[in-house]
């Protein structure tokens, strides 16, 4: 949910002419900056996801509800959103089918300067996403745009910058930074303050070594549409502070971090990253190191290009057990995510390329490559997670589930190249993973096996999954009971399609595979195209 900051009246323009002030708003529309950087999965208004929806699954029902006609100045642009049968996790705000931004939280709005848009007539539709992988699209309504921008300071490089620089930390200002390089030690954005490049030809460069560049502290900050270049001088791009919330980072280009490019910690809810490219570089931590708690809420990825991490690609670090509102709410979604690699280290303890430790998490349409150790794993308290249609390959695991994943949804994800497809770890500490769902999942080439239910993994629902080429088991159920296991195809793939066998608790005690449901279960030569 976001709300229009700033103050209206006219541009300061702080010794910028008119006629710079024009080239400015010039290369801002030139630079695309409406476009999502080479990445992320097209959606319905641009092309399929990775992994259609299957027939049968929900489809939300949504509306563009205004404003139409005249667009000018800041506005605020509405949804309306019906859920049907599942909860909707995500409402993009597209402007001739481009993302000018994503909401995660009902009433579903987003605050735009109209003035800062391309000038003439254009198409606004409205994407909304749910929690099991339905999406839908309203029908386009029709606005213009123009005008000159209001309430605004605008700057350059030079002198004029630390008074732009000071006003940002004030707050409940928009400064408009023209093309050019700007060397800054720090940045510090207040309550209600809009940072706006004029594309990534607006770099924002580090003067000296620090913990991060840019510090938001504050609600209803903006900060989009310019480059960040570190030059390994800087810990962070952007640190999200405590008590900060309603924040939105979009169309950024983050490289030269020594650790992270964006974290966030403490109290805070609706940070969001899009339409943005991290460049890891083989930086030591995450491209999004998001530190959830019981006091965060919220957080989301969207669309945004992330590689070249030690770490992990986006972590929302939630790692306590047993906190059932922890954290909740967090989206990863369509995202690409790629290299994700630390040489020195080869133990699951990093090398993801998205980690999830909190409640109702929505991990959807994301691309992930080249992992270290797993595409994307649940930790800490993850209860009622969906994890549906992504795309991953070449990693260890596809998708690893903790030992306290529980009453989740893994759905429509393809995986190849791996050596497990999806693995539910085994229950030790007091602590296990069941009641989750797996269903309609394509596990192409697992070198070992393609679903492994470990020790105490019981009362989960195994459905028309395929398991293609490959060898051994096609799904394994080790000391697990009471799972449903039905519809099930391995193709192409040498062992058996089920496999039940025992192993031992964390105590010693023997754990055998009981009264479990094995029905329907079949091999094949061919599974055909998915």
């Amino acid at each position: 949910m976001s709300r229009v900051a700033g103050r209206h009246g006219p541009v300061r323009r702080d010794a910028i002419t008119a006629a710079a002030l024009a080239a400015i708003l010039a290369a801002l529309v030139a630079s695309a900056m409406l476009d999502p950087p080479s990445g992320p999965s097209p959606s319905p208004a641009e092309g399929a996801p990775p992994v259609p929806p299957a027939p049968g699954v929900s489809r939300p029902r949504v509306e563009y509800t205004g404003p139409r006609g005249e667009l000018a100045g800041p506005v605020v642009m509405r949804a309306r959103v019906r859920a049907e049968g599942a909860r909707v996790v995500a409402v993009t705000f597209r402007l001739d089918g481009r993302p000018l931004g994503t909401d995660t939280t009902a009433p579903y709005t987003l605050d735009v300067d109209a003035s800062l848009l391309p000038p003439g007539r254009h198409r606004v539709q409205v994407e909304a996403v749910d929690r099991v992988g339905g999406r839908a699209v309203s029908a386009p309504a029709r606005v213009r745009t123009g005008g000159q921008p209001h309430g605004i300071t605008v700057s350059a490089p030079g002198p004029q910058l630390d008074r732009a620089l000071a006003a940002l930390a004030r707050g409940h200002v928009t400064v408009l930074l023209g093309p050019g390089r700007y060397p800054v030690g720090a940045v510090r954005l207040g309550d209600g303050a809009r940072l706006v490049g004029a594309g990534p030809g607006t770099v924002l460069t580090a003067s000296r070594d620090a913990w991060s560049l840019v510090e938001v502290r504050g609600r209803r900050v903006r900060v989009s549409g310019l480059a960040i270049e570190g030059g390994t001088r800087i810990g962070r791009a952007i640190a999200v502070a405590p008590g900060s919330a309603d924040v939105r980072l979009q169309r950024l280009r983050i490289s030269g971090v020594r650790d992270t490019g964006v974290e966030a910690w403490g109290a805070h809810a609706e940070v969001s990253v899009q339409d943005s490219v991290i460049v890891g570089d083989d930086a030591s931590g995450a491209g999004v190191y998001d530190v959830g708690s019981s006091d965060s809420r919220d957080s989301s990825v969207v669309r945004t290009e992330i590689h070249g991490f030690r770490a992990f690609g986006i972590d929302f670090a939630q790692r306590y057990y047993g906190r059932r509102a922890a954290a909740r709410r967090a989206v990863a979604l369509d995202n690409r995510i790629a290299r994700i690699v630390d040489p020195e280290v080869a133990n699951g303890t990093r090398e993801g390329g998205i980690w999830s430790g909190g409640v109702a998490a929505a991990i959807i349409g994301n691309r992930i490559r080249d992992t270290g150790w797993d595409g994307i794993e649940t930790v800490g308290s993850s209860y009622g997670v969906s994890i549906v249609g992504n795309d991953i390959a070449r990693t260890r695991v596809g998708i690893y589930l903790e030992h306290e994943t529980n009453g989740s949804l893994i759905s429509r994800n393809a995986i190849a190249d791996v050596v497990a497809g999806i693995n539910v770890e085994w229950r030790y500490e007091g602590r296990g993973s069941s009641a989750n769902t797996f269903t309609a999942n394509r596990i192409t080439g697992a070198r070992q096996t393609g679903l492994f239910v470990d020790v105490a993994g019981d009362r989960n629902r195994i459905t028309g999954n395929v398991v293609e080429g490959g060898r051994g088991p096609a799904i394994v159920l080790q000391g697990a009971s009471e799972n449903l296991v039905t519809a099930n195809r391995a193709c192409a793939r040498s062992g058996p399609v089920v496999q039940l066998q025992s192993a031992s608790y964390d105590n010693g005690v023997a754990a055998h595979s009981l009264r479990n449901r094995v029905v329907g279960n079949r091999k094949a030569p061919s599974c055909g195209p998915p």
